[in-house]
């Protein structure tokens, strides 16, 4: 019997897009799949855009705006499919992914495969494949969505329904939540595999949320990406490795940050520098020991911290 595979996508703001998204996984060369379209309560023309698709594959259901987790959930709640995989409504699919990661969880009775994918900078895309496709273990995936390889992104990742079935993602995350839902999947995931191809396009999004650096600070004096670190490594259990690749990721970002505030990026209050400096305190022995980051970028990121208004 043939698999099915359902994709989710959550749609907010994206009349401009849109249809490039959808119209992208319409012509996949493997048909077998459902679409399952979630309107975020956008503004736009978003919801009128994707009401006129009249394929059957496609469901479309329109919501209050309630964020990205919580319209993903709803597409997990519907998905019908035997795999079940993401695309963001700014991006787009190249013509065989389906067919290429389904064929590999297949053939590798993967029950989470990970592709490679094409990022877009400068207008220009460059794929992030840099290794062979192998079985990866937990060590590694976290390793490579620090570094990005692989990212913690739900859309560069196919699923097998049953590995995923009751986990949602956490509501409560407004960065990492993909990564999040990743580490719910490799809980039960008994194999996992990378596919050293790019077939994701990854868009520059110009308008995105997350390229607003005020989007990055919560209402209580801190990063959001490092509270959702704090978060992930509370809820799971990671080996030593994992978690010193963690850590050590944790005072890059407090000195990153606490940098942006002195060159004048944002005007942090002194509780926000504060919670930096616990972090980089908590964190730089992980970090100088880590052997994950070059001599040369532990040089910029201690000139960053010790010399943070010479470095811009």
């Amino acid at each position: 019997m043939e698999k099915k595979v359902s994709i989710i996508v959550s749609v907010y703001k994206a009349e401009e897009f849109i249809k490039r998204c959808v119209d992208s996984l319409l012509r996949q060369t493997y048909q077998n799949i459902e679409i399952i379209l979630i309107e975020d309560g956008s503004p736009d023309r978003s919801g009128e855009i994707i009401d006129n698709y009249t394929d059957p594959r496609i469901k479309v259901v329109h919501n209050p705006n309630l964020g990205v987790s919580h319209t993903r959930n709803v597409g997990l709640a519907l998905a019908s499919g035997d795999y079940v995989t993401f695309c963001d409504s700014d991006d787009y699919y190249s013509l065989d992914h389906v067919e290429k990661v389904l064929h590999a969880a297949i053939d590798q009775d993967a029950d989470i495969v990970i592709s490679g994918y094409y990022l877009e900078g400068e207008g220009s895309f460059t794929s992030s494949v840099k290794m062979r496709s192998h079985v990866v273990n937990q060590d590694e995936v976290v390793k490579h969505c620090i570094d990005n390889e692989f990212g913690g992104y739900c859309w560069n990742k196919l699923y097998k329904k049953k590995v995923i079935a009751g986990n949602h993602f956490p509501e409560d995350l407004d960065i990492l939540e993909d990564t999040y839902f990743l580490c719910l999947g490799m809980q039960r995931a008994q194999k996992m595999y990378y596919l050293a191809e790019p077939l994701y396009y990854y868009c520059d999004n110009q308008d995105s949320a997350v390229r607003n650096i005020t989007n990055q600070f919560s209402d209580h004096d801190s990063v959001k990406v490092s509270d959702s670190y704090d978060k992930i490594m509370c809820d799971f259990d990671f080996s030593k490795p994992a978690l010193d690749i963690i850590r050590s990721n944790m005072f890059a970002i407090a000195v990153n940050f606490r940098h942006k505030i002195y060159i004048g990026m944002y005007s942090g209050n002194q509780a926000l520098l504060d919670s930096f400096n616990r972090n980089i305190k908590k964190y730089r022995s992980d970090y100088y020991s880590s052997k994950e980051f070059s001599l040369e970028s532990k040089i910029k990121t201690t000139v960053k911290w010790l010399l943070p208004k010479l470095h811009k």
